[in-house]
């Protein structure tokens, strides 16, 4: 059965998944540079000193530092997302059930950082998957139905020839015991035989 519609969804979710790696590491290069630091700091500052709703206890350091760490949890997740959507793309065809389960589960990974368009997109193709079988070809099943008849019919013909067989033996049998007790009876009868 052909299942681009699984592939399609698959492959567009990795995609995703894969622009979001992409966005992960050039977040994670500029957060990194001295000039995007001394910015951050500067209007870090300003606003605490504008607002009160930032605590004044949270530093410019600190907040680039969770936002760093944010970022590599996002590679790590999207990397995960990426590797079970490409494992669930080659087991479409040949197991359809363990590609639906990988799916789904690369979805529900997905959606750990709020990559709901993959997450989407991997459930549905995941559902699909599980829901939908495979059409057997029905020139298969005729073959398989006609082999069938044809082992059946050959199994009733040998057991058949089997009892013909063993018919036969017994009658060849009856023969013999006859010829035997023939051939005794003419030697009780006829004296000069020995």
């Amino acid at each position: 059965m052909k299942r681009t519609i699984e592939y399609t969804l698959l492959i567009i979710g990795a995609v995703f998944s894969l622009i979001g790696i992409v966005f992960a590491f050039v977040i994670k290069f500029v957060s990194k540079t001295p000039e995007f630091k001394s910015e951050f700091k500067t209007s870090f500052n300003e606003e605490i000193q504008g607002t009160q709703d930032i605590p004044s206890s949270l530093s410019a350091d600190q907040v680039l530092n969770s936002f760093a760490g944010f970022t590599n949890y996002a590679l790590v997740i999207l990397v995960i997302s990426i590797l079970l959507t490409i494992v669930a793309i080659i087991f479409v065809k040949k197991q359809r059930i363990l590609s639906g389960v990988l799916a789904i589960v690369a979805g529900l990974v997905s959606i750990l950082i709020m990559n709901f368009i993959s997450f989407l997109l991997l459930i549905v193709a995941g559902i699909m998957l599980l829901v939908r079988k495979n059409k057997t070809n029905k020139t298969n099943n005729q073959f398989e139905d006609v082999n069938f008849q044809n082992d059946l019919n050959n199994n009733q013909n040998n057991f058949e020839s089997n009892d013909n067989n063993r018919n036969n033996f017994e009658s060849n049998e009856k023969q013999v015991n006859n010829l035997d007790e023939t051939d005794k009876k003419k030697k009780d009868d006829d004296p000069y035989i020995y």
